[in-house]
């Protein structure tokens, strides 16, 4: 299924004089759709000062779209779930090896910065469900 992230538009002024050779170029792109349709106004407004500035010479304008390059929304995600299970880990493993050398009269689990570290965990797990839900 094609999705809109898909394409990328662009939106290309040229300025020809007499001889077809191009004396002005403006470009614009990378642009999502509703950027594109948003400011289609400018767009059109700067070809109009440009005909003001040549108005002997050939204004063309066109647009489409291209390919994006780069991450898809897709990827994005994935690397977010990637990254906050890494985080997971790391945390657990923390939070073990803090259990494993505490050498206190009282209970780890009264010590402040092991409940901060805590809470910390399930702030993150809880992150990790809803970015998997």
């Amino acid at each position: 299924m094609k999705n809109a992230f898909d394409v990328v538009h662009y939106f290309n002024i040229k300025v020809k004089n007499e001889n077809r050779e191009t004396v002005e170029f403006l470009s614009w792109s990378g642009l999502r759709f509703d950027l594109r349709m948003k400011y289609d106004w400018y767009f059109k407004y700067r070809a109009a000062l440009l005909q003001v500035k040549y108005p002997k010479f050939q204004i063309d304008v066109f647009w489409g779209n291209e390919p994006a390059h780069g991450k898809t929304l897709e990827q994005i995600r994935a690397s977010k779930i990637r990254a906050k299970k890494a985080k997971i880990t790391e945390i657990k493993n923390k939070l073990q090896k803090a259990k494993d050398s505490w050498s206190s009269l009282f209970p780890i689990e009264d010590d402040y910065h092991y409940q901060k570290a805590v809470s910390k965990l399930k702030r993150v797990e809880f992150e990790y469900k809803q970015i998997t839900a």
